[in-house]
């Protein structure tokens, strides 16, 4: 290592080369091009707070500088069924491209519209990175030819922070995501209409899914959703009682084919919208006028709290002044309402999401035609508030499967977070339900489960 190669004595870390990745000075020298006077190397996130990948931040000075800068290197996981899991989903390969390739074009697009004022869409710069066979580097030499990586700014390091994931997001910084979540899907809009594109995908694979789209992969997940299944129904009927009409509503819901039902959310092509409404408990009034066409943009595709960092003023109290969504291994062409169910059922808590649903989903519909107009396109087809509430309530199909896990990592305390590090298992169904341990005696994963599950029964979508 390099002449600083001092850890945080409060954090026990393995070295990066001891797990595999050849972290010198050389590489950091490669990197930058620029002569490294010391650096040293810590753990990047907490246990509990990552699960895909491997994250190291790194402190470096260069020579002739006096301030040191932060980095952080995301790199493969050395267990052998999280790499195959990467390898099959390209979510790794996703993520660089995100990062590289489309961010940057959006940010030209939109100076090019004459609209300065969204183009800082808030990401972390990237400095480089390597994806085995499928990209030329500087990289692709020994002893990096082998890894797969990608490195950015630490963001942290200017301010940037996670909220509190189990208190989960006010309205100050829901608002503020949802506006962020707006930017996007509207940049990716303009930019298919500026291009002529029927698809991202079509120029892009990357948009396509390869997650829900693998029927093998899925198979090994069967145990796992078996469990989860049983699990909700349990908290659920525990909660508002067995006999409770949302219980049983709720119960004669997920008992179906689960995973291939949340596929119909995810298609290429976009959401057959009659089809999915038809599995409403409450179906829409008639409307021989109503515009079934799927809406389909560039979405995050895993807008979650730990996935959300937050800037905030110096006042007191401190105010969210700006928002930076990260980790996009997981986007996709959908519908914009999959990013916004995903986001509200999974990082907002029921009392403020309940409540203020249609305000929020107010503040999305008027940020994204306020971009689109900034931007000189027209928006979505049919695209109104009146739709967007139709579109997002069909959507809470989605939202609900998705948040079944999801609550029980989210919500998990930090004295139980789980270092999936631990696991030696190759096996990514055991993997995930070892994440998920405990989530039937989580009184808060109950209690929020159980509100969303009553008032989705209120609403007539089960």
């Amino acid at each position: 290592m390099g002449s600083e190669n001092e850890a945080n004595p409060e954090i026990n870390v393995t070295p990066p080369e001891e797990k595999g990745f050849p972290l010198t000075k050389e590489f950091l020298e490669l990197a930058f091009d620029r002569e490294v006077e010391k650096f040293s190397v810590n753990v990047g996130t907490n246990p509990g707070d990552n699960y895909m990948s491997i994250l190291h931040a790194i402190k470096v000075t260069f020579k002739g500088e006096k301030e040191s800068n932060h980095y952080l290197i995301k790199c493969y996981p050395n267990n052998q069924g999280r790499r195959d899991f990467l390898d099959q989903t390209n979510i790794f390969s996703k993520e660089f491209f995100i990062y590289q390739e489309f961010i940057p074009q959006l940010k030209q697009l939109a100076i090019e519209s004459g609209a300065q004022n969204i183009a800082d869409l808030s990401v972390a710069p990237v400095h480089g990175g390597n994806i085995v066979g499928t990209l030329s580097s500087k990289f692709t030499m020994k002893p990096w030819s082998d890894e797969n990586f990608i490195l950015m700014t630490d963001i942290r390091t200017i301010g940037f922070t996670m909220a509190d994931r189990i208190k989960g997001l006010d309205l100050e910084h829901t608002k503020l995501v949802l506006e962020e979540i707006a930017k996007f899907h509207a940049l990716s809009w303009a930019y298919k209409q500026k291009n002529g594109l029927s698809l991202l995908s079509d120029k892009y694979p990357q948009f396509a899914d390869k997650m829900y789209d693998n029927d093998d992969m899925m198979k090994d997940f069967k145990d796992l959703v078996d469990h989860l299944r049983t699990n909700a129904v349990t908290m659920v009927e525990e909660k508002l009682g067995e006999t409770h009409p949302a219980s049983k509503s709720f119960k004669d819901f997920v008992s179906g084919d689960y995973m291939g039902y949340m596929k119909l959310f995810v298609k290429k092509d976009g959401i057959d919208e009659e089809h999915v409404e038809s599995h409403l408990r409450i179906k829409p009034d008639a409307d021989k006028d109503y515009d079934y066409e799927p809406w389909l943009v560039g979405t995050h595709g895993d807008c979650w709290v730990n996935n959300i960092l937050f800037l905030y003023n110096d006042e007191v109290p401190k105010k969210p002044v700006k928002v930076t969504i990260v980790d996009w291994q997981v986007n996709r062409e959908a519908c914009p309402t999959i990013d916004l169910v995903y986001f509200l059922f999974c990082s907002v808590r029921t009392s403020i999401k309940i409540p203020h649903l249609d305000d929020l989903l107010k503040v999305y519909h008027d940020a994204f035609l306020r971009y689109c107009n900034a931007l000189e396109v027209s928006p979505l087809k049919g695209f109104s508030f009146e739709t967007l509430k139709r579109r997002f309530r069909r959507a809470q199909h989605f939202g609900i499967l998705v948040s079944m896990p999801l609550l029980s990592i989210v919500l998990k305390s930090v004295e139980e977070s789980f270092d999936i590090d631990t696991v030696q298992s190759d096996d990514m169904g055991e993997l995930f339900r070892s994440m998920m341990t405990g989530s039937d005696k989580n009184a808060l994963v109950k209690h929020e489960l159980s509100e969303t599950v009553l008032d989705m029964y209120k609403n007539g979508v089960i």
